[in-house]
């Protein structure tokens, strides 16, 4: 880390590198480790950059401070400004007070006893203060799940304080094409007002806590967000077998109602990979505390079973390829067990949290569903945690640890790949956990919720499906993770009528054809923080997507429409309606017939030159090197990188992993495909690979030629399939 350091009043003020094109602003006077860094966090500070007259610079980014408290960052695409003086302090407190209510939402009580929930206040503006930064008519993105109805951030004031169902994923990072995003790295309690109390100014008031800013240059949203998860941490890779359907059984259920459910799956051919238990599966029913037990009344697993007992419930479960999942409450102190980690023999009385899950792991679980509760609805705003710190400066925080401790607990287990989710978040959880939107359902704002959420580095979440409407069902099966939620009812497949049923089925059976692409996007996500589930303005320019909610990228090459029956193609290329495979330029909204089929539930597109992994759906994942894929080839001229790995350990880290370069030119009278050799390795790859290619095409072709050679070939449904190709050419001739 370079860094200078400049008197400012009272205080100081540092700049310093991070690392290339990030810089660290902080204005206090001693500069301590934040507890993001303290408890290792983030990424540690490379020594990169260098010094220039009162401040730094790192890559194309440098960040310069005047004597009156004006830090100037910029790059070749910007020069903006933040300003540190206090001039205003009783009018912006003011200000933030009345339109946050003073920091203090109205909260909704969910669980627990009267008690717990009596109004605990304290004074924590202790040391208010705010900082103003100049902007030119940007509009920004980010801050997690801070706009629930649209992207841009632009003339509106936000709560940086996790409350259950109105602010649960705060992000304090924001984003804008004119080239740099910022995050605010405090963890206390705070507001952000995005140009709304003056339109090119963007404010955040703090109720005590110093000042620490991070500042990162990019020439795309997409490089920016790369900077971003490089330091706060690179999103969660999940096992494989997460990427297909979860089903969250129905509350009152006890494990015989789970097995008939399990056979019920496995009788209509409807693919599933995890039957996940509510609270019911516990003795006490929300138990916060770390000696849970099973409610052997319901669930039959007692202390003298071995473990997993081979005719237990469980055991049984894996044998037909389903993994179980355990729903959790906690109101855990998780600081206790991150200081002592680093030496310091502190609350010995509060155990780790993850020590008494491994019971549950013995037993056979393999997942966790992590609920808020009282981590987040029932705040005592006087609490004082192990490590010495009160509420409002942990509280965010609390939300980060947790999944922390949960992600490293499951991966010290047995070295593999944790799954878990949790419906809370903050700064850097992304790098630990997968999410949902909690209790919000599945309709309109859980996907602004989602495409938020993907522009601030929390890009593995989904909703709880709503079986009962075809367009709901189409959009939850395109995020990055799917579960079909049956807690308050009977949401199974089955019990929703014929109808639902069908469509039901044909999205899920879709999805598993589709894994193979999900997967390797779901591993680009993790090496550059890329969502899987992409907001328009990630990859386009066209003012039509800049805010729009009902449409997005799922992965490199599809186009999801939600919600509606109207959607925007960008212009640049041509799509193809992958229903009815009609094809139409872009730069235009159509109004396109969601009903021609009795199945489809909504609007799904895919750009010319896509090139889609596929495979035949399985009724399970079974995380295997298939030798056996086919590639949906839709002609035009581009290139996709198809990643895979073992699909369980955590190798992925140490890039044990294969790429495979595929590739497709058009032409008048022909259309070539190119498909390069599988590059790296893992455990478990098989030595061959034998590709099928669906090659898109509006007529039937003269001849096809693989490497060379002509071969035989069929035309069906308006594409030309070739059987057995290895790697090499293919060349399909009009």
């Amino acid at each position: 880390m370079i860094s200078t350091t400049v008197d400012f009043k009272d205080k100081k003020i540092q700049l310093s590198t991070y690392s290339e094109n990030i810089v660290r602003i902080r204005v206090g006077k001693s500069f301590n480790p934040t507890y993001f860094e303290r408890y290792g966090v983030w990424k540690e500070a490379e020594q990169v950059g260098e010094t220039i007259p009162n401040g730094v610079k790192t890559g194309n980014l440098t960040a310069s401070v005047t004597a009156d408290g004006v830090v100037t960052v910029k790059s070749d695409k910007f020069e903006r400004s933040f300003d540190f003086n206090q001039r205003e302090i009783d009018s912006v407190k003011k200000y933030f007070n009345e339109t946050l209510c003073e920091l203090r939402p109205e909260r909704k009580q969910i669980i627990g006893d009267e008690e717990e929930w009596k109004q605990t206040h304290r004074d924590f503006t202790l040391d208010p203060k705010y900082v103003t930064f100049r902007t030119e008519n940007e509009r920004f993105y980010g801050l997690g799940e801070s706009n629930v109805d649209k992207l841009i951030l632009n003339g509106k004031t936000y709560l940086m304080r996790v409350v259950y169902q109105d602010y649960e994923i705060p992000i304090p990072f924001l984003m804008t094409k004119a080239g740099y995003g910022i995050l605010c790295a405090s963890t206390y309690w705070h507001g952000i007002d995005v140009c709304n109390k003056n339109k090119n100014e963007i404010c955040w008031y703090f109720p005590d806590g110093e000042i620490d800013f991070f500042v990162y240059a990019g020439d795309s949203l997409a490089e920016i967000e790369e900077r971003y998860t490089f330091m706060t941490g690179r999103p969660i890779l999940l096992p494989k077998w997460a990427y297909g359907l979860c089903f969250v059984e129905q509350d009152k259920a006890n494990q015989f109602n789970v097995m008939d459910d399990a056979a019920k799956f496995r009788e209509l051919n409807i693919p599933c990979d995890m039957i996940s238990l509510e609270p019911g599966w516990m003795s006490k029913r929300y138990d916060f505390s770390t000696e849970k037990k099973w409610n052997v009344e319901r669930f039959y697993i007692c202390d003298w079973m071995s473990k997993p007992h081979r005719s237990g419930f469980l055991a049984t479960l894996q044998r037909f390829g389903f993994k179980t999942q355990l729903w959790l409450c906690c109101k855990h102190d998780f600081t206790a067990n991150e200081e002592r980690k680093i030496g310091n023999d502190v609350a010995p009385e509060i155990p780790g949290w993850y020590e008494h899950l491994v019971n549950f792991r013995k037993d056979g679980a393999a997942s966790f569903k992590v609920d808020p509760c009282h981590v987040v609805d029932a705040v005592d705003e006087r609490r004082v945690y192990a490590n010495g710190r009160e509420e409002p400066e942990m509280h965010n925080l609390m939300q980060t640890l947790l999944v922390k401790e949960m992600y490293q607990g499951g991966a010290n287990y047995n070295n593999m790949r944790p799954m878990h989710h949790y419906c809370g978040g903050y700064t850097s959880a992304g790098a630990y956990s997968a999410f949902t939107t909690g209790d919000s359902g599945g309709r309109l704002k859980t996907l602004a919720w989602i495409l938020n959420c993907g522009l601030s580095g929390i890009p593995t979440i989904t909703c709880d499906m709503d079986i009962f409407a075809k367009h709901t069902i189409h959009y939850c099966f395109f995020t990055a993770w799917i579960q079909l939620n049956s807690w308050s009812g009977f949401c199974h497949p089955w019990w929703v009528g014929e109808d639902l049923q069908n469509t039901f089925v044909f999205y899920d059976k879709l999805r598993y054809r589709l894994l193979p692409y999900i997967y390797s996007s779901a591993i680009q996500t993790s090496m550059t923080g890329m969502p899987e589930c992409r907001a328009m303005p990630f990859v386009y320019e066209d003012e039509e997507v800049q805010d729009s909610v009902y449409e997005y990228m799922f992965g490199d090459n599809m186009l999801v429409g939600a919600f509606s029956d109207k959607i925007y193609l960008p212009r640049g290329s041509k799509w193809i309606n992958y229903w009815t495979k009609e094809v139409f330029e872009g730069g235009q909204y159509l109004e396109v017939n969601t009903q021609f089929s009795n199945l489809q539930g909504g609007v799904l597109f895919v750009k010319e030159g896509a090139i889609i992994p596929t495979e035949e759906p399985q009724m399970y994942t079974d995380c295997k090197d298939h030798n056996d894929l086919i590639l949906e080839v839709y002609p035009g001229n581009s290139s996709y990188t198809f990643y895979e790995d073992d699909g369980v350990s955590l190798e992925y880290k140490n890039g044990k992993r294969a790429e495979t370069l595929f590739s497709v030119c058009k032409e008048d009278k022909t259309t070539k495909v190119v498909i390069g050799e599988r590059k790296g390795s893992f455990e478990g790859m098989s030595d061959g690979r034998v590709y099928r290619l669906d090659v898109f095409s509006e007529k039937k072709p003269l001849s096809v030629e693989v490497n060379g050679k002509k071969t035989e070939f069929s035309y069906e449904d308006k594409f030309v399939i070739i059987n057995g190709v290895k790697s090499g050419e293919v060349v399909v001739n009009y």
